[in-house]
């Protein structure tokens, strides 16, 4: 509603004089934070295309239905499950995160899901380092809450009505964050924003190196830095998340450091488990073609190609020749 149509709202006694000069802070604090301007459920709606028999779809207990699950092999061996929004959904979700989450930075030092920043940005600040150590956040998405990403939006300015509906729709049935919404990254990356803090000046304070990707936590420095292990437990415990412990590594100079796939000991460069990955997997798509091998390893198609490509396209950042015959080998694939 355009500041004329809420005055002569206000002046015709549809809404209060009250009422108008609080509806026009509110515009004009959104309007500052460089965000959309949403007043209601209606406007809500009206924005999204979503009829009022659709409510409880969207915004009430039935949001499972708007998902679907499958699983995808794990580079430390498993299964992870993806929970992947339907078309209308992605659509959506992706506005949320192009047109207000993307509105606002996450700390310098969360690398991951950023335009124009990569893997390389988050492991060159460990090269050349005494000690690398790993942390691993256990359950990441589903770690990041509904009340963090309420609170989130009512920071942004949003009434808590609003705020309510925009985290609803970028949450599932369970009220966490669903792996598989592309909202999902960049909401986790503001919300972490305090545990980044904290993070970076322990950091400082011990003139070591911190970086942040996703759920892949490195610190690098002398190796005193060991000391502070049960202090980042415990920063991060405080935080409400977990880390799992069986996956803390310490990598000293004598042996191979990695961060984030890629070893740093005194260059960069690609990891082999990532090369094998790749290779082992463009090995038995042409031995056993592409749906049965992923049959065999029970995989969605269309998600596990995204996957290795963006493994090649990884690898071409750090080598580029290599990760040029790898991209040549998917597109030889018969994908169909």
């Amino acid at each position: 509603m355009g500041n004329d149509k809420l005055y002569e709202a206000s002046r015709r006694g549809v809404i209060s004089e009250e009422t108008y000069r609080e509806i026009l802070k509110y515009k004009e604090r959104l309007q500052e934070n460089g965000v959309p301007v949403i007043y209601n459920l209606r406007h809500v709606r009206k924005i999204f295309q979503i009829r009022r028999k659709e409510q409880e779809l969207f915004f009430g207990s039935q949001r499972e239905a708007l998902y679907y699950q499958f699983e995808i092999p794990k580079k430390s061996g498993g299964k992870r499950t993806i929970e992947a929004p339907c078309d209308r959904l992605k659509k959506i979700q992706r506005w949320i995160k192009d047109e207000i989450i993307d509105s606002f930075y996450p700390s310098e030092y969360a690398t991951g899901f950023r335009k124009g920043i990569s893997i390389v940005d988050n492991a060159m600040p460990h090269i050349g380092k005494e000690l690398v150590i790993n942390f691993d956040l256990k359950d990441f998405f589903p770690s990041v809450t509904y009340a963090e990403i309420l609170k989130l939006f009512v920071y942004m300015g949003y009434r808590l009505d609003v705020a309510h509906l925009l985290t609803k729709i970028c949450t599932n049935s369970e009220n966490v964050l669903p792996q598989g919404s592309p909202a999902s990254p960049s909401i986790s990356n503001l919300v972490l924003l305090k545990l980044d803090k904290r993070l970076s000046s322990l950091a400082k304070t011990i003139s070591c190196s911190y970086s942040r990707y996703a759920d892949d936590i490195t610190f690098s420095g002398n190796k005193s830095i060991k000391s502070i292990v049960p202090l980042v437990i415990q920063i991060i415990t405080d935080e409400g998340y977990t880390v799992n412990e069986n996956k803390i590594r310490l990598q000293y100079a004598n042996q191979r450091q990695e961060v984030t796939g890629l070893t740093v000991n005194t260059k960069l460069a690609v990891s082999k488990n990532i090369t094998d990955e790749i290779e082992k997997a463009i090995y038995f798509c042409n031995k056993f073609g592409v749906s049965s091998h992923m049959k065999h390893i029970a995989c969605d198609k269309h998600f596990y190609r995204e996957h290795l490509y963006g493994i090649a396209y990884f690898i071409m950042m750090v080598d580029p020749q290599k990760g040029k015959i790898y991209l040549k080998e998917l597109n030889d694939l018969n994908w169909v």
